[in-house]
């Protein structure tokens, strides 16, 4: 086992480079603890260093307040008893130290991740760490604004900053999570430490316990920037002038479909070894028969004829590849994959794939997606959004959301295997493409975690980046600390989000929708800064579920001026019946009020003006409308009625039509084909995650394409 833990003397020493002092003194036998008690002081704590306690309270080997000598020698007897023996040769032994004041226990804690190195955490200590679950992660050598980024995430972040009038040392915190990160990044044999608790006060802060775990055979990931060749390749694949298809077939085969997707490319040249012609393009016999060297070769054939033939491509000169092909390292031939990336790492010729289903660039033609478009969706007309996938899977569900709400694309890449050009590559593509304006990433593994984080800094700063993750389970296998138990993979991953500055949209799991959402709103609406939300309903019911959704997703609901009050109350008493008129003033009571139900007999008209006289509400910055399209009184005109009513407003309308009739869908397909969209549920999480992006970044995604776009 290459894994141990440090005894007490070995730790402190590590952690005084650090300018960090954790409490108490290692002593090997009974006399030499009651020799100690006597510098220290009485009451006392005594606890074991031992290889074998590792969670020492969990098995009762932690005995405090001790007042008196006799009280620390049973104590000591009794740990004696469940060690065995102490050995001072071993660094098996005794802690002892004196009893802390009490305060408020923190742990701050830190591990190497696989791919991401060292990750330090803060959070909630004591022996309730696992319970509460109240920590938040950095990665790297963290700055004095990252560790207050975490604070900010956790409870414990709250009651530092002064809870009850009781205050505590804040700043003496930060520091401390600043060193262990610093000790972490410069000793990476240190696999795991944990100071549990640390005992924060006003003016300073105990550490009480402290666990240090190493690994002599630990191997830390390495930080690689994205090289200029790779970035090159990745800028010919989607600037490709002339495209090869290597393994173009007749129609009904992958390679056929995928030529047939490519037919926008002007110069395509289909290569097989028999056919004359295909689609009625001329068809080649091999790479050497070309009229020219191509940009971008396609490769549809067996992986072996798909190494041969990229060598050959390299060698001609070509920029750049995708390799549709399977059959290589997630098949078991890791060989012809790596045969692939020395290929390309020799003549720097960087490729996508292999096992991908390649790129759609709605700006060039380029489509490499082998679906027939009769199965899926047609190409769209180019817009501000890329995507990027690991999984071909939910790329193409994306895609069909994508036009089932009639939403246009920019960019979107599979990458497969990601041999040699993986997310990284293409998300700096994305970033330098003034054309992408926003950019989506479904993500299952990163291994290559400090590169995209680097990368995610310099691109998010620009535009912003979403994140849908899957496979977010999976913890530690030996749980040695209680960092260990607390730090999977996943929430390292959120720290890469926080600090890279994603926007991480973990219900991706629950219903893909919700990422297409805020693409829809980010692209559709007018770019507000506020989040004040007027809910507007015709049937009483959804408007009160939407008010609920959106206060839980911390939005705040609109406290209209009182003119807009006076004039709803206007535009209901005028439909108001001879009968109603002698109790107006109890059916008016509760008209302008937030949300505002319309009442079962609203027609078209009383529906648009109400709209109009919240969108000129100064205290509201949204506009839900929450529509019963089925109702009798309103008109089968109403989605026309309403295109022409979005032509005004100021702001944000999202038109929430309730129902999943035949009926309603063809009012939805029809407003959206007129560039109005419409939402179903999920619909509030997708509006807050929106609003949070127009407050980051100060500009509107509204109606942006490219000049030349199709």
């Amino acid at each position: 086992m290459t894994q141990y833990q440090l005894n007490f003397e070995e730790s402190r020493e590590l952690l005084n480079r650090y300018h960090i002092e954790p409490m108490g003194r290692q002593v090997y036998s009974v006399s030499q603890a009651l020799g100690a008690a006597t510098n220290l002081g009485y009451p006392l704590v005594v606890k074991p260093v031992s290889r074998k306690i590792i969670h020492k309270s969990d098995q009762g080997a932690v005995f405090l307040n001790l007042k008196t000598a006799g009280d620390l020698e049973s104590a000591c007897n009794s740990i004696e008893k469940m060690m065995g023996r102490f050995s001072k040769e071993e660094g098996e032994g005794l802690l002892i130290q004196k009893m802390a004041d009490k305060g408020f226990e923190l742990l701050v804690g830190a591990k190497q991740d696989p791919g991401f190195g060292p990750v330090t955490m803060v959070g909630i200590g004591g022996i309730f760490v696992e319970l509460y679950s109240d920590a938040a992660m950095g990665i790297g050598v963290l700055s004095r604004r990252d560790v207050e980024r975490m604070l900010e995430d956790t409870r414990a972040g709250k009651v530092l900053q002064g809870f009850r009038g009781q205050t505590y040392d804040r700043e003496a915190v930060i520091d401390l999570a600043m060193g262990i990160s610093k000790l972490m990044a410069e000793n990476p044999d240190i696999v795991e430490l944990d100071l549990n608790p640390v005992i924060v006060y006003e003016k300073g802060f105990a550490v009480v316990d402290a666990r240090l775990i190493r690994d002599t055979e630990h191997v830390a990931p390495l930080s690689e920037a994205v090289r200029d060749w790779k970035k090159k390749s990745v800028d010919a694949i989607f600037n490709a002038q002339s495209v090869a298809v290597i393994g173009a077939s007749r129609p009904g085969t992958q390679g056929g479909v995928i030529l047939k997707n490519c037919m926008g490319i002007q110069r395509l040249y289909p290569v097989h070894p028999k056919l004359k012609t295909i689609h009625g393009l001329t068809c080649y016999s091999s790479l050497e028969e070309l009229p020219e060297v191509p940009d971008v070769c396609v490769f549809a054939v067996s992986p072996e004829r798909t190494v041969t033939i990229f060598e050959t491509f390299c060698k001609l000169g070509g920029k750049g590849a995708i390799i549709f092909s399977d059959g290589f390292a997630e098949m078991g031939r890791q060989d012809l994959e790596d045969r692939l990336v020395q290929l390309s790492n020799t003549y720097e010729v960087g490729f996508i794939g292999p096992n991908c289903m390649g790129v759609i660039d709605n700006f060039s033609g380029l489509n490499t997606n082998y679906i027939p478009v009769q199965r899926s969706v047609p190409p769209t007309p180019s817009n501000c959004v890329g995507v990027i996938t690991q999984s071909g899977g939910i790329g193409l569900e994306l895609l069909e959301m994508f036009g089932a709400d009639n939403q246009n694309l920019g960019k979107w890449v599979s990458i497969g295997n990601a041999a040699t050009t993986g997310v990284p590559e293409v998300l700096a593509h994305m970033g330098d493409d003034p054309r992408i304006k926003i950019i989506a990433i479904y993500l299952e593994g990163v291994a290559d975690g400090l590169k995209l984080m680097g990368v995610g800094k310099e691109v998010a700063k620009k535009k912003p980046v979403l994140i849908i993750k899957g496979g977010m389970g999976g913890g530690a296998q030996a749980a040695l600390s209680h960092t260990a138990s607390l730090a999977g993979s996943h929430e390292a991953f959120k720290a890469c989000c926080a600090q890279a500055g994603f926007y991480l949209v973990e219900e991706l799991t629950e219903d893909p929708k919700i990422l297409v959402n805020v693409l829809s709103i980010l692209t559709s609406q007018p770019r507000t800064d506020g989040s004040r939300i007027a809910v507007v309903s015709v049937g009483g019911g959804a408007g009160i579920l939407l008010a609920d959704q959106v206060t839980e997703e911390g939005m705040t609901l609109s406290e209209f001026a009182p003119g807009t009050k006076q004039q709803m109350q206007q535009l209901i008493e005028k439909d108001l019946k001879p009968e109603q008129l002698a109790i107006k003033d109890k059916v008016l009571k509760n008209v302008g009020n937030n949300p505002i139900d319309l009442f079962g007999n609203c027609g078209d008209d009383r529906l648009l003006e109400s709209l109009r006289i919240v969108d000129q509400d100064p205290n509201t910055d949204v506009i839900i409308a929450a529509i019963y399209l089925q109702v009798p009184l309103l008109s089968e005109y109403l989605p026309e009625r309403l295109v022409e009513l979005n032509q005004e407003m100021t702001k944000p309308l999202i038109i929430s039509p309730r129902g999943f009739s035949e009926y309603v869908d063809r009012c939805r397909t029809y407003m959206a084909q007129k560039k109005l969209h419409t939402y179903t549920v999920p619909m509030i999480k997708p509006l807050r995650i929106a609003l949070s992006i127009w407050k980051k970044y100060d500009i509107s995604f509204l109606g942006i394409a490219s000049p030349d776009s199709k």
